[in-house]
């Protein structure tokens, strides 16, 4: 039997599926369990080895309310799609995130002062 090739189309679709396990707290093991999978199928489609089916993806929007467009296609929509890629990325990409909405958000003459107090927040947490 030929192995699959994982393509990165796969692995990016794997990764939005283990953001979501992630933002639940959940394991591979409990993930499996809320898909009613094995453990070795979800495991499989986490590394991108697998297909997700329309069945996996039917219960992905009734357990944890995804979209199929975001699994398969990355496409953020709304508010909790987004929240999904935000706890996919590395602190100091989430950081980045952060610092770029409070820029557009503040005023001009406040932005300065805003940034000031991040920075000692930060300071203050190490």
């Amino acid at each position: 039997m030929d192995k699959k090739e994982i393509t990165r189309y796969d692995l990016e679709k794997a990764k939005r599926l283990r953001n979501v396990r992630n933002s639940h707290h959940l394991t591979q093991e409990k993930m499996a369990e809320r898909l009613d999978i094995a453990y070795t199928v979800y495991q499989r489609m986490e590394s991108g080895r697998n297909n997700i089916t329309l069945t996996h993806l039917s219960k992905l929007k009734k357990e944890f309310q995804v979209s199929s467009d975001y699994i398969l296609y990355g496409e953020v929509n709304d508010a909790r799609h987004w929240e999904f890629e935000f706890e996919g990325m590395t602190q100091n990409e989430q950081f980045g995130i952060m610092i770029r909405l409070l820029v557009h958000l503040c005023e001009p003459n406040d932005c300065e002062h805003l940034i000031e107090q991040i920075e000692n927040l930060l300071n203050s947490k190490r």
